[in-house]
């Protein structure tokens, strides 16, 4: 019997745990805040492609070209450790008929990947214009973010908790009721979790014309934008009386 009680005792626990819904009267609301901010970092990402039938060839030629651009970021006064690179990837190009695989090797593709950071936006559209025309680039892109992205986090938390805790008092107010205290405050955007998670976060969200983190692989920008916007967004959950 002890063991059955033992079981419920611990299935009640969990059910009480897992109830995100406060017992008291609340409001919860959630407030938006978008700011355009000027860029000073720049975050490029390409790959050099070589091919050739022989695989000594073609590893020649994306040496040779990897040198091309350490040469074109010398010119530009790019620090070299600005560059990082990735691993080599080699893959062997056969000839295919009729949807059938493993036949004569036509040649092999060689292809390595460069992430680069520019912090003088200045020289940003003469290397890119030097870059893109460069033999074995492609896949180039950038993002574009701001090195002052804790100075922008702590004056939007403040100004959209101010703006929720109005937001709040309002909504009280029209159903003759008062805010008592702040119960949680998170970024999330959904509602269930705005209950599991009761911490003050800051996610940024960066757009360039539509560009953002994810957007790689999209057209590549030649020119350093005005201004890049930054998202936040807080829920907050208050006890009211």
């Amino acid at each position: 019997m002890k063991y059955v009680l033992l079981a419920l005792a611990l299935t009640v626990s969990l059910s009480v745990t897992a109830n995100p819904v406060p017992e008291f009267p609340f409001v919860i609301v959630t407030e938006k805040l978008e700011q355009e901010v000027k860029p000073d970092l720049a975050k490029v990402r390409f790959s050099l492609l070589a091919y050739d039938q022989s695989s000594d060839t073609a590893m020649e030629q994306l040496t040779k070209f990897s040198a091309q651009m350490l040469e074109i970021l010398k010119k530009n006064g790019i620090p070299i450790s600005n560059v990082e690179s990735t691993q080599i990837d080699k893959s062997t190009k056969r000839a295919r008929k009729d949807g059938a695989y493993g036949l004569d090797i036509l040649g092999y593709e060689v292809q390595q990947g460069f992430n680069l950071r520019i912090t003088d936006l200045t020289k940003y559209p003469s290397l890119m214009n030097q870059l893109i025309r460069l033999d074995g680039v492609q896949n180039i892109d950038a993002f574009f973010e701001t090195t002052r992205e804790e100075e922008y986090k702590e004056k939007m938390i403040v100004d959209l908790s101010l703006k929720a805790r109005k937001k709040a008092e309002n909504l009280a107010k029209a159903q003759s009721r008062t805010v008592k205290s702040v119960y949680g405050i998170t970024t999330e955007e959904n509602f269930g979790q705005a209950y599991a998670t009761f911490s003050l976060q800051y996610s940024p969200q960066a757009y360039v014309s539509a560009m953002d983190a994810s957007s790689y692989g999209m057209e590549l920008v030649m020119a350093v934008p005005e201004f890049i916007k930054v998202g936040q967004r807080i829920t907050a959950i208050y006890e009211l009386k």
